[in-house]
């Protein structure tokens, strides 16, 4: 009998899609499920020449599982206070812990679509891998300055400026958690500060004239891709990530050129990974640009849209690798 292992968070939706198919598929089959901040009380982790690695978290032995999913979440090890000399357990016990907890995210005993540490791929290596393997990218600037700002401003014309990171932004502040996000905007010469020489190092590229902006779902080798029209949408034209709910965007299947998709293979496994979504814009001159690819992106809506039935792809991707 099979055991997969998910890790996720209680209110994602795509879990949900993909658990029904699982559960479809093989109505035999044991989902071990790891939600939100997932805390580890209890752990044991041997390495050994004859076993090579076991690893049980709260009772649950991570060698049964034959497939495991990242999707969301995180793992979390709480402190047990024992009331004396806390302080310096408290610090002594976050030390201990972080590189256990850098190896359980980093690494797994069965199969896996994804890990935590997935999270985290750079953006900027995102872009010169890209441009090792000939895939076009926008022209990019990173700085600091006004003076290479207004100089980047003045030779690509029209540029924007995006988050290096995450766009979506957490904190505690006082006793409230903050929560925000930032999206693409365009800069002009009058939003260069004029007061000062420097300011946060801040991302910028060319804007690219778009025919039509391209979402496309990658798992090992598979691409599921789609269309978006938001090119026809002031609202959206920027960055379709402003919703436009009255008149949304059309959206239709598509199929990247097999040669891009060739390019983009090499480069998830360049990345070391095996799933994610693409943003590409395709020019009127039918010229390809990679923004990024999010490991960890949202593909239900790309589903839907498309009838591509990706959760049901997934789920036989476990069941398979299990």
């Amino acid at each position: 009998m099979k055991q997969i292992l998910i890790q996720s968070e209680r209110d994602d939706y795509s879990t949900d899609d993909v658990l029904s198919w699982l559960y479809y598929l093989d109505r035999n089959l044991i989902v071990n499920t790891l939600f939100d901040s997932y805390p580890i009380n209890s752990l044991s982790l041997e390495m050994s020449n004859k076993n090579k690695l076991s690893i049980t978290v709260n009772a649950l032995n991570l060698d049964q599982q034959n497939c495991f999913w990242y999707r969301r979440g995180q793992l979390t090890t709480p402190f047990k206070d024992t009331g004396n000399y806390s302080n310096i357990q408290s610090k002594v016990h976050k030390e201990t812990m972080q590189p256990i907890r850098e190896f359980l995210e980093s690494n797994s005993t069965t199969n896996t679509i994804n890990r935590f540490k997935d999270n985290f791929v750079n953006k900027l290596d995102m872009l010169y891998l890209a441009l090792s393997l000939n895939i076009k990218i926008p022209n990019t600037l990173i700085t600091e300055k006004s003076t290479e700002l207004f100089e980047f401003v003045s030779n690509n014309i029209t540029v924007i400026t995006k988050p290096i990171k995450n766009p979506f932004i957490n904190f505690i502040h006082g006793n409230f958690t903050v929560k925000f996000s930032t999206h693409s905007k365009l800069i002009t010469i009058e939003d260069i500060p004029k007061n000062t020489s420097y300011f946060m190092p801040s991302f910028f590229q060319k804007y690219i004239d778009k025919k039509y902006e391209i979402r496309s779902f990658y798992l090992d080798g598979v691409f599921k891709s789609m269309a978006i029209f938001s090119q026809e949408n002031e609202k959206t034209k920027i960055d379709f990530r402003n919703y436009d709910y009255i008149r949304p965007n059309r959206c239709i299947p598509y199929k990247l050129p097999d040669n891009l998709e060739k390019k983009l293979h090499k480069l998830m496994k360049k990345l070391n990974l095996n799933c994610g979504s693409f943003d590409i814009i395709c020019t009127p001159k039918n010229e390809y640009y990679f923004l990024e690819v999010n490991p960890i992106g949202q593909f239900q809506w790309l589903s839907r849209h498309c009838n591509y039935y990706i959760e049901r792809l997934i789920a036989k991707k476990i069941l398979i690798d299990g």
